[in-house]
């Protein structure tokens, strides 16, 4: 005797509401809608003789910093986030401009995903450091234990912590590899990718990322590259100035891709407090920087 099998069909309606996509999706093009507030900004350009600071990182979109090894990536995410802090930030890097409000209590979260305890709290130090005073709204985590998707847990946790709902406004990640075990595989990079998408649009904040480039071109390593590279709002590429690798040899900024108004290309290098600062292509203190 052949038993029964009970065939439940899918609740399509539960999954998709094709009505309530469709009014959200649909772009009404007589209402004039404001480019997203900017969060920080690198460079200037002119527009119908009047100068604008560039919409380089805004709200509600993500951005990344890809580099190879020994880069001094970590020394350029401490900059943005020292930069959209502010203070004397701005004595170090004068191209870039925070857009932060002062008056609302808002978040910075830093989160280190490769390093130990050690290197992962100098190099948030660095960014005290470049303040020039104690930012009690600046949080610092140091998630090398943690396995990818505990990571990504972590990241939903604080969004939906009450201390911060609401108020994180710039999240750093260094290290977005470390968010899945294979950033090869397709299936983890594009989940990642959407995990991006839903904090920065959910919690209307700038996401801010590092990752590794290819050996062999300046791309962005794996799918994970790939996705990241597409959906972001901002592109930076750096690049060591000297092929052997010269001690404090100035690294090149590039934007390679930009939704926005592209800034110049510029360059840092360490100062003697190994903080970094701009400076001209040829290193050295010519700009009269810090």
């Amino acid at each position: 005797m052949i038993e029964k099998i009970e065939i439940k069909l899918p609740q399509e309606e539960a999954k998709f509401n094709y009505k309530d996509a469709h009014d959200k999706a649909l772009i009404d093009l007589s209402e004039e809608l404001m480019l997203p507030p900017t969060a920080l900004s690198i460079g200037r350009h002119d527009y119908k003789g009047e100068s604008y600071a560039n919409s380089t990182f805004t709200y509600g979109e993500f951005s990344a910093i890809v580099a190879a090894s020994k880069s001094k990536k970590t020394f350029f995410k401490s900059a943005l986030i020292a930069s959209y802090i502010g203070g004397s930030a701005s004595t170090y890097f004068p191209n870039i401009e925070t857009k932060r409000n002062a008056n609302e209590e808002v978040y910075i979260v830093d989160i280190d995903t490769e390093q130990g305890a050690y290197y992962s709290q100098r190099a948030m130090r660095r960014v005290i450091d470049m303040v020039g005073n104690p930012y009690e709204n600046y949080l610092p985590f140091g998630v090398e234990d943690l396995e990818p998707e505990e990571i990504i847990a972590f990241i939903d946790g604080l969004f939906e912590d009450e201390r911060y709902k609401g108020k994180i406004k710039w999240l750093s990640i260094d290290g977005i590899a470390d968010l899945l075990s294979n950033a090869n595989d397709i299936t983890e990079s594009k989940m990642v990718a959407t995990k991006l998408k839903k904090w920065r649009k959910e919690n209307d904040c700038h996401i801010n990322c590092v990752i590794h480039k290819n050996s062999t071109t300046d791309k962005a390593t794996g799918h994970l590259g790939s996705f990241i590279e597409k959906k972001s709002e901002t592109v930076i590429l750096l690049q060591d100035t000297e092929d052997y690798k010269v001690r404090n040899s100035p690294i090149e900024v590039n934007q390679v891709y930009s939704r926005g108004a592209p800034f110049d290309t510029f360059f840092f290098d360490l100062n003697d407090e190994t903080l970094p600062r701009e400076c001209l292509g040829n290193g050295g203190d010519a700009l009269g920087f810090k």
